[in-house]
């Protein structure tokens, strides 16, 4: 099978690329990507994206899942930005891949404290929250994973020493409960299981991507 892959330049991405380069079930990774990847490997295939809003030069019609890692941290950046990445991004995709594929299945990284009702203050709340919803509209089989803090594991070059800060945190919040922190690669194994095969129920919260066991 074929997938799309976004936010592969993220630790979560970046992981999920990894595992589906070494599946011998996937014959090919699309990733939509802003940059080089600078990776050759016989079953990438990459698409540098000028605009994230346009989809009218691509045929993915032949792909069977997309894995939406693609997201920004609301700190450093205005709110139209956040809302741009975070909601007209995926919308977009998730529109044009309907046209190309109603049957494929849209795997969503959300986030542990998304609000589809957005009742919450936190402008990333609401918006996640916000594209949850909307995705759900959109007629694609859908399924939206709810991580908490995501815990750095197979990682290297630039990012290591800032793995290897960040790990200990996560280790700390999984001692309070399953609730809080997920390991990167457990992360990247359930999306694409679930890419794959799809899944009982269309919401993933973190424990349950913890204790998620591959089929």
């Amino acid at each position: 099978m074929k997938i799309v892959l976004t936010g592969a330049t993220g630790f979560a991405g970046g992981e999920v690329l990894r595992q589906a380069l070494a599946d011998t079930a996937i014959t090919q990774v699309t990733v939509l990507t802003r940059r080089s990847l600078g990776l050759t490997h016989p079953k990438l295939k990459e698409v540098v994206m000028r605009d994230f809003l346009d989809y009218s030069a691509l045929d993915l019609s032949d792909h069977a899942a997309c894995i939406w890692c693609l997201g920004a941290s609301q700190v450093g950046i205005g709110e139209q930005d956040y809302l741009r990445i975070t909601l007209d991004y995926p919308m977009a995709a998730a529109r044009a891949l309907q046209a190309m594929n109603p049957r494929l299945r849209f795997c969503f990284v959300s986030g542990r404290s998304a609000d589809p009702t957005e009742q919450r203050r936190s402008l990333f709340a609401r918006i996640k929250g916000r594209a949850e919803r909307q995705l759900g509209e959109t007629g694609l089989p859908l399924f939206v994973f709810r991580p908490g803090y995501i815990r750095p594991t197979a990682v290297s070059g630039a990012r290591k020493d800032f793995a290897r800060f960040l790990a200990p945190v996560g280790s700390l919040l999984s001692l309070f409960s399953a609730d809080y922190a997920v390991d990167c690669d457990q992360l990247a194994r359930c999306l694409l299981d679930v890419a794959k095969r799809g899944a009982d129920h269309p919401l993933l919260i973190n424990k349950e991507l913890r204790a998620w066991s591959v089929r």
